[in-house]
């Protein structure tokens, strides 16, 4: 196992702006990709989603809608650190192997 040197202020930041970035590309995505409007309204129907709205007292439709955003916010941000890690780590992979 080699040792990595110590994240710098800088890439932390740019990591993070790519974050940011990244989570509001993939809610865009939302708004100009059919496919994947249809997933989330798909997904917003199923039972689960119905079960949750209950939990979280979501008894009317901007109340639904609003749990929607929280979840979508929250699924991209997700995906966005994931891709944002493994770019790190092959960046990180491409310049200790050079």
């Amino acid at each position: 196992m080699s040792s990595n040197p110590p994240p710098t202020v800088t890439r932390t930041v740019c990591k993070t702006l790519a974050v940011l970035v990244l989570t509001g590309l993939f809610m865009l995505s939302l708004r100009f990709s059919a496919t994947v409007a249809g997933a989330v309204d798909r997904i917003a129907g199923t039972g689960m989603w119905l079960a949750l709205y209950r939990l979280a007292g979501a008894n009317d439709a901007t109340e639904q809608e609003r749990l929607i955003v929280m979840a979508v916010a929250l699924v991209c941000c997700l995906l966005a650190i994931g891709v944002v890690e493994v770019a790190d780590r092959l960046i990180s992979r491409r310049r200790s192997s050079s």
